[in-house]
């Protein structure tokens, strides 16, 4: 019996030297490889022609000025200054409920004649006539 503890002592003893000794990860070479890069282009970028905007002021119950003219790309901010609520709406844009304060703009991309109104005071009326752009 001694025997066979003594193997058993030399045999867990080599079990656990082998499982102490951690495996090295194994590493491989690294062949770099050059990557291409595009030429640099000698192309100046333009600006883009950004258009202007248009301040109109609600004020008294009333759209100041009234009437805008415009040319496509342009955009009209409307600024509430009143002291009660109101909204722009026309057939293509529609503000929410503008408060003192608040403002609304709009970018208008085509040619055209555009009526607007207060829709909670619809005897404010207001009016853009957007040229096309040359």
């Amino acid at each position: 019996m001694r025997k066979e503890l003594a193997v058993f002592i030399v045999l867990l003893g080599i079990f656990l030297a082998t499982g102490c000794a951690g495996n090295e990860p194994a590493t491989s070479a690294v062949t770099p490889v050059e990557t291409p890069v595009a030429p640099v282009s000698d192309v100046t970028p333009q600006p883009v022609d950004e258009g202007k905007i248009v301040e109109v002021d609600i004020q008294n119950s009333s759209f100041n000025p009234q009437s805008v003219e415009i040319l496509t790309g342009d955009t009209v901010r409307w600024t509430n200054k009143d002291s009660i609520a109101h909204t722009v709406t026309g057939p293509t844009f529609d503000s929410e409920v503008l408060e003192n304060g608040d403002t609304y703009e709009f970018l208008f991309t085509d040619a055209g004649t555009y009526n607007y109104k207060c829709s909670i005071h619809p005897s404010m009326k207001g009016t853009v006539v957007v040229t096309e752009k040359k």
